[in-house]
């Protein structure tokens, strides 16, 4: 006969959350893994409510006092900052000759972000072929036009009428110019060196120092654990920047806090493949958020939501991410809008 300090170690080992209820609705089991889910300690929650933990997951518990119910695609918020998307299967379940509730609670938040990858990965790909495509097209008729240009200078007096207005078209041939070799992103590949994420963002920080609305404060939280990156330094400072830009950009008239957070995620899929050790950075705004008829197309070059953009910001920040094999993730809404960048933890380049 198997004593119950068996079966409380198997639940303890189970990597499914497992929660009981008794017949007042307070937590009278929970498991390891439904304390990483909340990321709260067991023992802590014991007698409390459910409703602590899940909040309007149903309106009713008793109505459910004689069958078994599933909640997908609940949203629950872990620490007033991180949100998660779970499943509960809730069974009238008896212990020990007590009524009460099995809570079962999967966390479908991986699903969702290998999904929303995906569909990253396909923007990236799509986005790329715009870029080369709009190279091969525009760039050499270009240099054509500001070669004519120079051509024609030499031909008037540099106070004449018509050196202004070649003058003109030179500068907006070069500005055409600068605006797709940004497109392109660095012609060359840099060699990648290992720096420090903070210095990274430390780095962009000053920056931005001049262009940062007073009413925007930054708000830093930071893992000091996170060694070293394989990176190409200015690339990796244009991406950064070009998202920490955004999120002032967004707060300039209501103001708010810009908090940058780093943390470490173990065994991170990016792509197709699983790195041991991935550095996460998320920067969230308070600004009024990316309008939903733009936001699935954020990452295509020249969509954007903002009177005087480019549409160019996201698209060479996602692409400085995948030359690293990383990748930037958003999400959205009024007054809490987050760029997430995963970066592999490389210390060489062919690193496996």
């Amino acid at each position: 006969m198997m004593s119950n300090s068996f079966f409380n170690e198997v639940l303890e080992g189970l990597t499914t959350a497992v929660m009981w209820l008794d017949k007042d609705e307070r937590i009278q089991f929970m498991n390891v893994a439904a304390g990483e889910i909340f990321q709260v300690s067991p023992n802590r929650m014991l007698g409390e409510s459910w409703q602590v933990l899940l909040p309007g997951l149903v309106e009713n518990l008793a109505d459910s006092i004689d069958k078994k119910i599933t909640i997908h695609e609940y949203s629950v918020t872990i620490q007033g900052f991180d949100k998660l998307r779970i499943s509960t299967t809730i069974t009238p379940y008896e212990l020990d000759g007590k009524m009460g509730w099995l809570f079962e609670i999967y966390n479908t938040e991986r699903h969702h972000r290998i999904v929303e990858e995906d569909e990253r990965w396909h923007q990236y790909e799509a986005g790329n072929l715009l870029i080369k495509t709009l190279a091969h097209e525009v760039k050499n008729p270009l240099a054509g036009i500001f070669g004519a240009t120079q051509l024609l200078q030499k031909r008037f007096e540099p106070d004449a009428k018509e050196s202004d207005f070649l003058e003109i078209i030179s500068r907006e041939v070069l500005r055409l110019k600068n605006l797709v070799n940004r497109m392109l992103g660095p012609e060359k590949t840099a060699q990648k060196e290992p720096y420090n994420v903070h210095e990274l963002i430390r780095y962009v920080l000053q920056i931005i120092e001049g262009e940062k609305p007073e009413n925007v404060y930054i708000k830093i939280d930071y893992d000091p654990s996170i060694p070293d990156i394989l990176m190409d330094f200015e690339a990796m400072v244009q991406a950064i920047l070009n998202l920490i830009q955004n999120g002032l950009q967004a707060m300039s008239e209501t103001g708010g806090f810009l908090t940058i957070k780093t943390r470490v995620e173990h065994k991170f899929t990016l792509g197709a493949k699983t790195y041991p050790l991935v550095a996460m950075i998320s920067i969230k705004d308070e600004g009024e958020g990316i309008p939903e008829s733009v936001f699935d197309s954020i990452f295509y070059p020249m969509v954007t939501s903002k009177k005087e953009g480019t549409g160019l910001g996201l698209p060479v920040a996602q692409n400085v991410l995948r030359k690293h094999d990383g990748l930037i993730v958003a999400e959205s809404e009024p007054g809490n809008t987050v760029f997430t960048v995963y970066l592999p933890l490389k210390q060489k380049e062919d690193e496996e």
